[in-house]
């Protein structure tokens, strides 16, 4: 589903996994770990087309990443950043606001599937009428991870998704992303959690 193809990037003179490479197959739940500036954010961005390659390929789903085949690729990618920040006062603007995007618009909104997977995440129905200045990061990370769910991508891309939850939350989260690789989606993920680690399939060093 998605392979990584002897790639670099390069940010003036600094040079980024020189000759990286990574194949996922689909299904398959891949946790990326590395220290601090080694890139972990870069390559997800890499992937979804936001950063520019020095060298090598990246293929998702077969299409090989250009600046042609960007759009197409990205509309089969869900992808949850660390830091979300929406201009929306209300949690329901907050969860709609996703499958308006243009790579979005083909994805239909289910409010029973999402108040299912409110459920799989120990989160309220309740939740969905608050304020987002309500809320607090943990449920703003769970509430977005099952809106990245529920527009059934191929793909699913994850930096950090339990940097604010308590063990128990992120066990959850561990559950609930598992399920979705068993039913196909393929996870991408970047995670200092060793518990989330322990999760995936797969650990990819850098």
């Amino acid at each position: 589903m998605i392979r990584i193809q002897d790639i670099s990037v390069r940010f003036g003179n600094l040079s980024l996994f020189d000759g990286l490479n990574l194949h996922i197959q689909p299904g398959e739940s891949v946790c990326i770990r590395g220290g601090s500036g080694s890139g972990k954010t870069t390559l997800l961005k890499a992937v979804l087309g936001f950063v520019p390659l020095h060298k090598g390929s990246i293929y998702v789903d077969g299409a090989r990443l250009s600046s042609r085949t960007a759009d197409v690729i990205r509309r089969k990618i869900a992808w949850m950043p660390q830091e979300l920040s929406l201009p929306t006062e209300w949690v329901s603007e907050m969860i709609q606001m996703p499958f308006e995007l243009k790579a979005n618009r083909e994805c239909g909104f289910s409010h029973g599937q999402l108040m299912d997977y409110f459920a799989q995440l120990g989160l309220e129905e309740a939740l969905y009428h608050k304020r987002v200045n309500e809320i607090s990061g943990g449920q703003r990370q769970r509430i977005m991870l099952a809106v990245a769910a529920l527009l059934h991508k191929p793909v699913l891309i994850v930096d950090e998704p339990t940097s604010a939850l308590d063990a128990d939350s992120c066990l959850k989260v561990i559950a609930f992303l598992q399920a979705r690789c068993q039913q196909g989606t393929t996870l991408l993920a970047v995670s200092h959690d060793p518990q989330f680690a322990s999760g995936c399939h797969r650990v990819f060093n850098l």
